[in-house]
């Protein structure tokens, strides 16, 4: 994917533009991202339109996530599997009681919730479907039986909030009042997380204080704002006495731009220089928001494949990073904007949360600590000596 379009995908469309007279939204069940949800469903109220909701990838979960989503979001859903075909009749049962022949029927949901799918599986036509973040940039329209089907990108959930980035501040009236949002969501993005890191943090401490008493190290690799983060892990990191390297597209003095705009992810090279620093009992932790940062999942793969363990640090799981985990910890700070920074906020906290613990497995004491921090020096050449 080129850079041009990477920044693309994370432009923000009004909803209205798409002039929508019903919606459906598609819900992943593999990651319901039940806030994120909220936020679709408090758009499509907005707009008062007819609607009803499809849980999709019912055949990769267990029954009983159908209720608990529908608890949480206090609605029914359509049970479905755009794979298996599962649900498509009752979707047609709805979708004709739902709307009206010339309808205008905008398909919602995040990336990898089956928009596109569903789309294909209604008209019978072949449409691109990836799992990779970002596989529709743009909004399309399509006929279906005298109705017309709007596929829209993941990133509509930014409707009717102009300017935002991460954090909504419309209606905030001093900068105070917008400086304390923004660190109380944060906040909150972080203490939401509790619900879905834990277990993986709990596990990810254990691997790490096996394999690093085994006398394996830890490689870290992030791109943009998780590069970020994958410097401060491993920062923190040595500071704790833990054996690891960090890999990342910042490059150097050029680091701003990468930052905005993602130079070098899908630059194969790199996963595989990355992948050349990692042996067999490594552990190689892969950093990011999306979930489909090219060179990132790329060196996962092929430190899987030498026989390194893999841990993933995502807010989306259900992507190919997602996939090349032996160890899953996921974020919950969404809904976002086009900028990551409450994610980037909560992945900080786990990160500082796994090596701080990690530390305390260890018995690394504050001596110690304060021993891994001091400048150490080195006998060099006098200068002016070549």
């Amino acid at each position: 994917m080129s850079a041009s379009k990477r920044v693309l995908k994370k432009v923000s469309t009004p909803f209205d533009r798409l002039e929508p007279s019903g919606a459906i939204l598609m819900i992943n069940m593999l990651d319901p991202q039940i806030s994120t949800m909220r936020v679709f469903l408090e758009a499509i109220e907005d707009a008062q339109l007819p609607f009803f909701l499809v849980a999709n990838k019912m055949d990769l979960v267990e029954k009983a996530q159908l209720s608990a989503t529908r608890d949480k979001l206090g609605l029914d859903l359509v049970p479905a599997s755009m794979v298996t075909g599962e649900g498509t009749e009752a979707i047609k049962s709805r979708f004709r009681d739902a709307f009206s022949p010339g309808d205008r029927v905008a398909i919602l949901g995040v990336f990898n919730s089956g928009k596109t799918s569903l789309i294909s599986q209604l008209t019978g036509l072949d449409l691109a479907i990836g799992n990779l973040p970002g596989t529709t940039l743009e909004f399309t329209q399509y006929s279906y039986e005298g109705y017309t089907l709007i596929d829209t990108i993941g990133q509509v959930i930014d409707i009717n909030k102009p300017m935002m980035v991460s954090v909504d501040l419309s209606d905030c009236q001093s900068s105070r009042e917008k400086l304390a949002r923004v660190l109380r969501q944060d906040a909150e993005g972080i203490l939401a997380t509790l619900e879905t890191a834990l277990d993986g943090l709990e596990q990810v401490v254990e691997v790490l204080n096996a394999q690093i008493e085994s006398g394996h190290k830890v490689v870290v690799t992030g791109a943009g704002a998780s590069g970020l983060v994958a410097m401060e892990m491993s920062g923190q990191g040595l500071e704790t006495g833990v054996p690891i390297l960090v890999f990342t597209n910042d490059l150097a003095t050029a680091q701003p731009v990468s930052f905005s705009k993602g130079i070098g992810e899908e630059e194969m090279g790199l996963s595989r220089y990355i992948a050349l620093a990692v042996n067999p009992g490594d552990i190689i932790v892969g950093i990011s928001a999306s979930g489909g940062t090219g060179f990132v999942y790329d060196a996962l793969r092929r430190a899987r494949d030498k026989g390194a363990i893999t841990v993933v640090i995502t807010e989306n799981v259900d992507t190919p990073l997602g996939q090349t985990a032996d160890y899953l910890i996921k974020s919950n700070a969404k809904p976002e904007g086009p900028s990551s920074s409450k994610i980037q906020a909560a992945h900080l906290a786990i990160v500082h949360a796994l090596l701080l613990t990690l530390a305390d497995r260890r018995g690394v004491t504050a001596d110690q600590s304060i021993g891994f921090m001091l400048p150490e020096v080195v006998a060099t050449k006098k200068m002016g000596i070549k």
